[in-house]
């Protein structure tokens, strides 16, 4: 799940879970974990969001996630192990190649 915010190309939380191997709420929590540190630094939060999943017994709810630009994903990914640290700058060379083929 790739987003699109004012034409900067980001990475939501979701993919980074998916990319890594990890499940997405260990990644959400080494996020929130983050998250004061590059407020700190940043002066601002990272961009948290919702969407709308559908259960196995037909509700749907409400599933958090991020969607963060390539700085903030690369600053997330020192968090995690060289191999998914790894991966993650590999899926931003590949987001980055096919950005330039769309233009």
């Amino acid at each position: 799940m790739q987003d699109l915010i004012n034409n900067v190309e980001r990475m939501t939380s979701i993919e980074i879970a998916e990319v890594t191997g990890k499940p997405h709420n260990d990644v959400l929590k080494a996020i929130r974990k983050m998250e004061p540190a590059w407020e700190k630094v940043h002066e601002g939060k990272f961009s948290l969001k919702q969407r709308t999943i559908q259960t196995s017994n037909g509700a749907t709810r409400q599933v958090p996630y991020y969607s963060l630009t390539k700085t903030e994903c690369l600053y997330i990914a020192t968090k995690f192990n060289d191999e998914a640290r790894a991966k993650l700058v590999l899926r931003w060379e590949q987001l980055e190649r096919e950005n330039l083929f769309v233009q």
